[in-house]
Parts: structure tokens; sequence; C-alpha cells
């Protein structure tokens, strides 16, 4: 949750009259703060579509996960990590063509794909509760062949200077 507060300040002038009815002048200021809650958009509380890509395993155990939502704002996180880190938007034909690779080319939703390995990568599609994910990585399996390109695509969205280690 975000909260965005405004400040106003107002300046006052106060009269007052001394006993022999001259005007002595004062001057001050008032502030006061007032903060209202804003609603902040992460992959967690998102309702649209989303993609999902990333990597994890190893001696650590930890992964690390990319988000692009359907309304082009790309989030990352850490398994390790409590908040997703915002990385930017991206354009809408970015967005419209992977959406498409994964959805159409890559038949997401009937692909059925589970054989991670020590290290392994995944892509994965969500929209609310309703989830489809492609994992591989073990040795002497055939991933199906769009997903390897599908990841790729997908990380070419996050500049090597953002991404998270």
């Amino acid at each position: 949750m975000q909260r965005l507060i405004t400040v106003l300040t107002c300046s006052l002038v106060l009269l007052t009259f001394n006993s022999k009815g001259q005007t002595i002048e004062s001057t001050g200021s008032i502030s006061r703060t007032m903060a209202k809650k804003t609603a902040s958009i992460t992959p967690a509380t998102y309702q649209g579509r989303q993609i999902i890509a990333g990597s994890g395993g190893g001696f650590t155990g930890f992964s690390t996960t990319y988000y692009l939502l359907d309304n082009r704002q790309l989030f990352g996180k850490r398994s390790r990590d409590t908040l997703f880190t915002p990385l930017g938007k991206q354009t809408a034909a970015t967005t419209k063509r992977l959406f498409y690779l994964v959805e159409k080319t890559g038949s997401i939703k009937t692909t059925r794909f589970n054989n991670p390995g020590n290290m392994y990568k995944f892509v994965g599609w969500q929209k609310g509760k309703q989830t489809y994910q492609v994992t591989w990585g073990a040795a002497g399996t055939t991933v199906p062949a769009m997903y390897p390109k599908i990841y790729d695509s997908f990380m070419v969205l996050i500049p090597t200077t953002s991404r998270l280690n």
C-alpha cells in the first residue's frame, strides 16, 4: 500500500491592537498533513493476465521470478524477498507479442510439462486463481520446443543492470 501525502500550509496574519490603538501585526503559518491511501498494483494483487518467467535451484535453492502484467508493468522478486521490485513498463506492442507467444504459440493452457532438475527454468501464465506453468531442467528430458525461446524472449525485456541476483 502506497501513501500519497499532501502538505497544506496556510499563512495567516493576526492583527492586534495595543492600548494606544496602534495596530501590531503578527504573522505565522499553520501546516496540516493529510494522508490518502492508494492501492499499489503488484503481481500478488493483480487480477489481470500475467506472464511469469524465472529460474532457480542449485546449492541455495533460491529462485528469481519476473512478472509481466497485461497492463505492461514489469516486476521481479527473489524467493528470499518479501516485496516485488518494479522494473518499469514495456511497450504495448512488446507486451501483446509476448502474451501471444505464451497463450497461442506456446499453448500454455494445454501444455503439461513439469520436469525441474537441480537447476531449472520456468514460464508461467496466470489470471486470478487460474495458473499454468511449464518447468524444465532435468537431464534427459525434451522440453517443448517453444518454451526455451519464450523464456529467452522474456528475459531480453529485463536489462542486465535491472536483473535481480
